[in-house]
């Protein structure tokens, strides 16, 4: 880490810390945001472990919240904000948010500012996060800027514990069913692979010779093959998420029966409180639109955002903007966003579609397990057929020609 001085054009002087990898670089990025650079020197933020555990390590989302509601309240009740870092870091559970919050400590006590010290941890605190909390430090309402945070992030934590939830049982049903189709293929069909090899004459079905050829190479090679499906679906998640696919990705989720509505509901619940929070937090408008463009997961609802701070910076109103997405954004939004836009009330119309696409989203998640049970049950029992059909049809077909014989 790097302790450096600097001054603005007025002569206000600057301190603070930047993990920057160069001295060089931390020249470059004062200089650029207008500062003169008294002094850069290398400083050790802490011991070789503390540097390791610093980069890698986990911190759940929920220990996120925790940390922000706790901050907000140690702030109310009357701490400094030094303080009340000492104070999380004790009781911090994960040992790299422990290190993290130390480095913060270290960095407030060097004359920087609490966003820049969350901004060095980008990767654990998000834009979203930091432009939240230097609107507070700036307008001197970091506590409720906190409580914002506190009530997004635990949002945030229930959606996910909801998401997780609902898709538990399908995920069991899913493992369970492709953990007994490998057993069956692996030790099951060698068995009556045996019987049809001793069938002459018995013209067997394409779908017969594939499975007994899956079969047979399932039993010499298991542990290869196990491996194999493994891997192919380890490459084929890492591959799908790559930045060139999502386009199509994104595409096909939306276009997805009931997982595209739960996509939809989700980016516009997130957008309206991601933006509505900024707002109320005193950003400007297009740099809200640019952080809540960079929160969103979906390309399509984060290029409609980026169109839409376009428009808002050459002088449209918001609701235009959103107004060339219909797939993404309904009428809906984009009337009720020109409807605050011209009473002045835009914070509140927010907060309005917010509650009202989460609670499109709970209401789905709640359901979510009898949506997808049906359609779970036709797909394990087309499976079934197709099995059945490819064992049951050549032993018929060989009692046929056995009782033919027999007359």
């Amino acid at each position: 880490m790097f302790h450096f001085v600097a001054t603005t054009k007025e002569g206000q002087m600057y301190k603070g810390m930047s993990e920057l990898p160069t001295r060089e670089a931390v020249i470059r990025e004062l200089e650029s945001a207008g500062y003169v650079v008294v002094s850069v020197s290398r400083t050790r933020s802490g011991s070789l472990i503390d540097d390791i555990l610093a980069r890698f390590g986990g911190i759940g989302h929920l220990e996120i919240v925790l940390f922000t509601k706790h901050l907000s309240l140690m702030i109310r009740a009357g701490l400094t904000l030094s303080e009340s870092l000492r104070i999380l870091q004790e009781q911090a559970t994960s040992l790299r948010f422990r290190v993290i919050l130390k480095r913060m400590v270290k960095q407030l006590e060097g004359g920087g500012s609490f966003s820049e010290a969350l901004g060095s941890y980008p990767k654990i605190f998000s834009r979203f996060y930091v432009n939240i909390v230097r609107a507070g430090e700036i307008s001197g309402t970091l506590e409720q800027n906190l409580d914002h945070l506190a009530e997004q992030y635990t949002k945030e934590h229930e959606l996910r514990a909801k998401v997780r939830t609902a898709l538990m049982y399908p995920t069991i049903v899913l493992v369970a069913a492709l953990s007994i189709g490998f057993f069956f293929a692996a030790y099951v069909l060698p068995q009556v692979a045996q019987l049809f090899t001793g069938l002459k004459g018995i013209h067997l079905p394409a779908v017969t010779v594939f499975i007994l050829w899956l079969a047979a190479f399932a039993k010499k090679y298991t542990l290869a093959s196990a491996l194999t499906l493994v891997v192919v679906a380890v490459f084929a998640i890492w591959f799908l998420r790559r930045n060139f696919l999502r386009p199509a990705t994104h595409w096909m989720i939306l276009k997805l029966p009931v997982i595209g509505g739960i996509s939809r509901d989700v980016n516009l619940a997130r957008f309206s409180l991601v933006f509505g929070t900024l707002l109320r937090s005193g950003i400007p408008i297009t740099r809200a639109l640019e952080v809540t463009a960079d929160v969103l997961d979906n390309y399509y609802y984060k290029k409609a955002v980026l169109t839409s701070f376009d428009e808002v910076q050459s002088g449209e109103a918001l609701s235009t903007g959103l107004a060339k997405a219909p797939n993404v954004f309904p009428t809906i939004v984009t009337r009720m966003v020109n409807v605050g836009e011209r009473s002045g009330k835009l914070e509140d119309v927010l907060g309005y579609l917010a509650d009202f696409y989460q609670l499109e989203v709970d209401t789905i998640m709640r359901n979510l397990s009898d949506i997808l049970e049906p359609i779970l049950l036709v797909g394990i029992g087309i499976v079934a057929m197709v099995l059945a059909y490819a064992i049951i049809i050549p032993i018929y077909d060989f009692i046929g020609t056995i009782a033919r014989i027999a007359r």
